[in-house]
């Protein structure tokens, strides 16, 4: 029999589970549909899951939307039997302190008071066990990839270089902040059953469904364990297609399918804002001037001698210490050390000379009522940009191929284990 047969098989008992069940649908749910290795999935195991997945993400408790859903549960079944097995044979564990600390990460997610998820899921008959193997599989899932896989990750200073570069040529554009749920294909086969399963799990989040529940539940990407969320991103750090699709989208609303180069991603896009560059107005400057005092009654002639002397001057001044050494020769009353001004508090015309002054360079004159100035910028602090920091980029870049290399893994997973469909 056919995969897709058999999920229609497997659904059909799903629409009989609720809420009762007779001596042969008893029977039924005992049934092994899948080996998973050495691991079996029991038609009880879809359809608890089913009810799961049906309760915390809201969506539409019908017949036709648990036979709709019915293939990714069994996809996300196998997967977690794949990473809890590859778990055990690295020796990775979870411990019981952990899984409640998931617990209650998911009662905050959703509002809900301290210590009432399994209360709540237990009024509704469905068995806690479902949820505390989901959470353990996506916990032993993460240490495992961080544990083992993160060493194989290597982010260089270029790498920051290049992604604060794309900020910089972001800045003034729009930055998003998106959540994602991404599922994998695993050979031209698996395409429309894959895409079928994205456009369902999109009717479902439209029709009402929690998107972060459903992303939990069945995105197979880091992100799953935060709801999806991956975070404020710019239109520079997302792939052609994928920041068209973003674009397109208002806050609140989420993407068709998108076809990437490993499967299809849904997102949703939480918040859009503009990327505002810092203010330069607030750049720091050590400041020297040259001052050639003029009175208020001088001639025409007395100012342009004056200016054409600060000319002869900029072209012989060697560097800051010049700069003053010249100032103190000059006038010894007037000071040609300035100090530290923030360009914000400076009149408009040295503004304008000094913004963009290079380093121990000389102005051209600027004309004021005290006289004839030349300026040196001697140091310059610029704004603080703000996040993201490097550390916080050499984060973000170490997520984003880490989520790569676990995908590639579980990928490796599929295609090495003995994975059997039965009725």
């Amino acid at each position: 029999m056919s995969f897709r047969q058999g999920i229609r098989l497997i659904a059909t008992v799903a629409l009989l589970a609720f809420p009762l069940f007779s001596a042969a649908q008893a029977q039924e749910l005992q049934h092994i549909i899948a080996v998973v290795n050495d691991d079996a999935v029991s038609n009880r195991d879809v359809v608890e899951r089913i009810r799961l997945v049906v309760v915390t993400s809201g969506l539409n408790d019908s017949p036709e939307v648990r036979q709709r859903i019915a293939p990714q549960v069994l996809r996300t079944l196998i997967d977690e039997h794949l990473r809890l097995q590859e778990a055990k044979r690295k020796n990775v564990s979870v411990t019981d302190n952990e899984i409640g600390f998931a617990i209650s990460l998911i009662e905050q997610r959703n509002k809900m008071p301290v210590d009432s998820l399994l209360s709540f899921l237990e009024s509704r008959k469905i068995d806690a066990l479902t949820l505390v193997t989901q959470i353990r599989a996506e916990i032993a899932w993460n240490k495992l990839v961080n544990q083992r896989l993160r060493s194989l990750v290597t982010i260089t200073d270029e790498d920051i270089d290049d992604e604060l570069q794309r900020l910089r040529d972001s800045q003034g554009k729009p930055e998003f902040l998106l959540s994602e749920i991404f599922l994998t294909v695993d050979g031209a086969s698996k395409n429309r059953v894959v895409r079928e399963n994205a456009d369902e799990l999109v009717k479902q989040v439209r029709a009402g469904a929690s998107f972060a529940n459903l992303a939990d539940q069945f995105s197979e990407a880091i992100s799953a364990s935060d709801g999806g969320s991956i975070g404020w991103v710019t239109v520079n750090q997302l792939d052609g297609e994928v920041a068209a699709a973003v674009a397109a989208l208002q806050p609140g609303q989420i993407s068709d399918p998108i076809p990437t180069s490993g499967g299809y991603l849904v997102v949703k896009l939480d918040q859009r804002r503009q990327l505002q560059a810092p203010d330069s107005g607030e750049a720091v400057i050590d400041l020297r001037q040259i001052l050639l005092g003029i009175s208020s009654d001088a001639t025409a002639d007395e100012i342009e001698s004056n200016i054409a002397l600060a000319h002869v001057m900029r072209e012989t001044v060697a560097d800051c210490e010049d700069m003053v050494r010249i100032a103190d020769e000059t006038d010894p009353t007037i000071s040609g050390d300035l100090g530290r001004i923030k360009l914000n508090d400076m009149p408009a015309e040295i503004r304008t000379a000094v913004e963009a002054l290079p380093l121990a360079t000389a102005s051209d004159p600027v004309r004021t009522e005290s006289g004839v100035h030349l300026f040196m910028v001697c140091e310059r602090a610029e704004p603080d940009a703000g996040p993201p920091r490097r550390l916080d980029i050499q984060q973000y870049l170490i997520e984003a191929r880490l989520d790569q290399v676990a995908r590639h893994y579980l990928r490796d997973l599929r295609r090495t284990a003995f994975i059997d469909i039965r009725i």
